[in-house]
């Protein structure tokens, strides 16, 4: 350990005593000597260096075993599916729950408009019945006082025409001669046809006189226009030696 400090400290020595030659030589003559400041020198001590302790080896951190957790996380992972499953399970049970439910909701819906139309219908139809059987009654009503009207005037103007009525010589009981008066509804004749003929022209001759001479029958003029269409535009009489009738 010295040897390996002389050398050092020699060649220490050797370039202090090389710098100071050369400011002896370059000093110029003549001229006074510069008192220069005296080198110091740093007394040199040697000092003993402890030998390094060597150092324990470090030794190596045994490497944590790794736990071997593939089956928790299997066990894990199947949990979860189930877990998903159960959900997704519960998520479809639900749902078709709910679409019962609305599938049901619409159902009760539909057959309550259902039931409030046919009560709606039996309801029309029921006053529709009421309304035609009031009706029919009513037309049956009108028909009976309308023909009882009719049938009032007819026998006034088959009256007339009667004592109009001079019947031929040859007239017999069986002779039967029918007439179709035509009248507007001031009731004036305007024609006078024999639509079925008793076989004896004068018989036939003597009953169209018989209308023609009575020309017009005011009192048609008071009938109701349904009542003088329905009996009275065309009026058909029948005529008989023993009698006039319809």
């Amino acid at each position: 350990m010295y040897k390996s400090l002389t050398l050092p400290l020699l060649i220490t020595v050797f370039f202090h005593g090389v710098i100071l030659a050369i400011i002896l030589i370059d000093a110029p003559e003549g001229q006074p000597m510069v008192k220069r400041a005296a080198t110091q020198y740093i007394p040199a001590e040697l000092v003993t260096l402890e030998k390094p302790k060597a150092k324990k080896p470090v030794k190596p951190k045994k490497p944590t075993p790794k736990k071997d957790d593939s089956q928790a996380k299997k066990k894990a992972a199947e949990q979860k599916k189930k877990a998903e499953q159960q959900r997704q399970q519960e998520q479809a049970k639900l749902k078709k729950q709910q679409q019962q439910k609305a599938l049901e909701a619409e159902r009760l819906k539909q057959q309550e408009i259902e039931q409030v139309a046919e009560q709606e219908r039996l309801q029309r139809q029921s006053e529709q019945e009421l309304a035609d059987a009031i009706a029919q009654e009513n037309a049956q009503q009108q028909y009976l006082n309308d023909s009882e009207l009719a049938n009032s005037y007819i026998a006034l103007i088959t009256d007339r025409i009667q004592r109009n009525w001079d019947r031929p010589p040859s007239a017999r009981n069986s002779m039967e001669a029918e007439l179709v008066l035509r009248m507007v509804p001031t009731g004036e004749v305007v024609s006078v046809d024999i639509v079925r003929s008793s076989g004896n022209s004068a018989f036939d001759r003597s009953a169209e006189t018989a209308v023609l001479k009575a020309e017009r029958f005011p009192e048609v003029q008071k009938l109701p226009a349904r009542v003088f269409e329905q009996y009275f535009r065309r009026l058909r009489l029948k005529f008989k030696p023993e009698d006039l009738r319809l």
